[in-house]
């Protein structure tokens, strides 16, 4: 580890030495030392230090990248390295870094953009068009592939892969007739000598980050981040952040060849998608033209609808059918978390749509810390004390019958947080007499806002790590709530080595987050394996969850209405069913 002087981002002049981490490769090196060069120009007197780090897209020279590349093969070394404070900052080619990140970095900054086409290097020394009948060209992206086909649909397209120098050496040989590179590539090595064509945009639209280069450290206030952050282009930075958000929406989609470019121009983010069906036979282009403050979400939704438009179109398939003929989640890989309980149920209903289970225990319940506290407070609404009990979670129900459920029925009126808790509830033999319809704090809050609770005692039984908002809340209007442990939840300590595997090689198709506390438990478990899910679907188990995971920078694509295991399936079974055109 470098030796870092100063604590907070307020203190970046005081830093004299960081680590610098980059591949070892010769295009690499050249990046690195740009931003080595941009660091020491803006902070004179720093000493930065290279560290060449060999990735595993380095070591795997033979796997295509249309299977691996998808998991951040080319940063996830130097991204456990960060988190393992062997460096300090480490730079990559954008367009290589997944779309999230672990937990405890930050891309501190995106700082240039050198041209961000594809290129084409020909020893014949022409562009696609001019090149020999039925050519072969070679690539490792399977988004310039079906590009190049949809140019020319007579060329074979073959896989291509090694260091910038190694396929330029390649592209001189009979083996080929031209190969696609990254304009960018070639410019900062000085061999735009080699370029026989240019790509245009609009009919070859670039990698999501092709071109940029991205500074990745771990998160404020560490002072590599505030150093590292003075070098960000905020055009660039908002260009390829976009750029990622269309592919960050493209939720289980981690083979689907996908092209974005954006270009901000005054107030106005001029935005060009490309999007080709996972057998490449489909491709699909759009250009548009948003004002800044809505790009986030414009972005998303043409995401959304690109998708729906390059789906195979069955209609009439009810994808809410149990029926074996709809099976839209069969030989998925799932990746299921969550207290035991819970992962064992959730396996067994996506097993039984013919998905493959993985499963990584998050939580463990145990009984209340405070049992004397919780009979106690029991005992009182057992003779009317309160007015409402407050139920957030079936954990609670266990508590419940132990202190013995008949002697509260009908003694005080029940409220919960969704049909799930309201269920568990019913077979203790106590029935809800407030059930929201969206599962959410907010959502209860909202209902008894309808019936002025000025005066009224409440008891609420809560988890250990549940958050204060429906206690602070109720008492805001008038009401004297009292919070009372029911159960205790801590996060388990370890993943399952194969499902790890499975994470690492890109092979979740589907990850399933089922609390809040799940979230920050898988995050922190997974580590800089966390990057290696960018390319799958995640969903949350509702609305709390959807916000938890929000806060770490992941992005729900499913959000269950019902939170029971059958109501996760049924909608992770409609989200992949319309994504196959099923039910359109």
């Amino acid at each position: 580890m470098s030796p870092l002087i100063a604590t907070s981002s307020q203190q970046k002049n005081a830093v004299t030495r960081l680590a610098l981490g980059a591949r070892g490769s010769a295009l690499a090196m050249w990046q690195a030392n740009a931003v080595r060069e941009a660091l020491l120009e803006t902070f004179p007197g720093l000493v930065v230090d290279f560290h060449a780090i060999r990735t595993e897209g380095d070591v795997d020279q033979t796997s295509s990248l249309m299977k691996i590349g998808g998991r951040g093969v080319f940063a996830s070394t130097l991204q456990a390295a960060l988190l393992d404070r062997a460096i300090d900052l480490a730079v990559h080619s954008a367009k290589d870094v997944p779309t999230i990140e672990p937990v405890g970095l930050a891309l501190a900054a995106f700082p240039m953009r050198e041209d961000a086409r594809d290129a084409v290097v020909s020893r014949h020394g022409v562009g696609l068009a001019e090149l020999p009948d039925s050519p072969v060209i070679g690539t490792s992206s399977r988004r310039r592939a079906v590009q190049v086909q949809a140019i020319r649909p007579d060329a074979t397209v073959i896989d291509l892969r090694g260091n910038i120098d190694t396929r330029l050496r390649k592209a001189s040989t009979t083996d080929y007739d031209a190969v696609i590179l990254a304009a960018a590539g070639l410019l900062r090595m000085g061999w735009q000598d080699r370029i026989a064509e240019y790509l245009s945009i609009d009919e070859f639209t670039p990698s999501p980050g092709q071109g940029a280069l991205a500074i990745e450290t771990r998160v404020d206030p560490d002072p590599a981040f505030a150093i590292a952050h003075s070098l960000d282009c905020s055009e660039v930075s908002l260009a390829v952040r976009l750029e990622r958000e269309f592919l960050r929406a493209m939720g289980g989609g981690c083979t689907t060849p996908v092209g974005s470019y954006a270009m901000v121009i005054g107030d106005t983010v001029h935005f060009r998608a490309m999007m080709a069906s996972d057998d490449g036979v489909r491709l699909a282009r759009q250009r548009r033209e948003y004002p800044i403050g809505s790009a986030h979400d414009e972005v998303w939704d043409l995401a959304d609808q690109m998708t729906a438009e390059l789906a195979p179109k069955w209609p009439g398939i009810d994808l809410d059918s149990t029926s074996d003929s709809v099976r839209p989640l069969f030989r998925k890989q799932v990746l299921v978390t969550g207290a035991q309980d819970l992962v064992e149920r959730l396996s067994a209903v996506f097993g039984a749509e013919g998905a493959g289970v993985l499963s990584m225990r998050t939580l463990d319940i145990s009984p209340t810390s405070t049992p004397d506290a919780l009979a106690a407070a029991l005992e009182q609404a057992a003779t009317g004390v309160f007015d409402w009990l407050v139920v957030t979670s079936k954990q609670t129900v266990p508590g419940l019958v132990e202190f013995g459920a008949a002697r509260l029925d009908g003694k005080v009126k029940i409220a919960t947080v969704g049909q799930s808790t309201a269920r568990a509830l019913a077979e203790a033999g106590l029935t809800a007499d407030l059930v929201p319809t969206l599962q959410t704090g907010e959502a209860l809050i909202a209902a008894f806002d309808t019936m002025g609770l000025a005066g009224n005692n409440l008891l609420c039984l809560l988890g250990n790590l549940a958050s204060d908002l429906v206690v602070t809340s109720l008492n805001a209007r008038g009401a004297t709530a009292q919070r009372v442990e029911s159960y205790q939840v801590q996060g388990a300590g370890d993943v399952p080595t194969q499902t790890r595997e499975a994470v690492r090689a890109g092979r979740v198709d589907l990850m399933v987050f089922s609390s809040p506390s799940s979230v920050g438990t898988a995050a922190r478990l997974l580590g800089a394996d966390l990057a290696a899910l960018s390319g799958a679907c995640l969903a949350a188990i509702g609305p709390t969850t959807q916000g938890a995971m929000e806060s770490l920078g992941l992005t729900a694509h499913v959000i269950a209405d019902d939170p029971a295991p059958e109501g996760v399936v049924a909608a992770c079974r409609r989200y992949f069913g319309l994504r196959a055109g099923l039910g359109a």
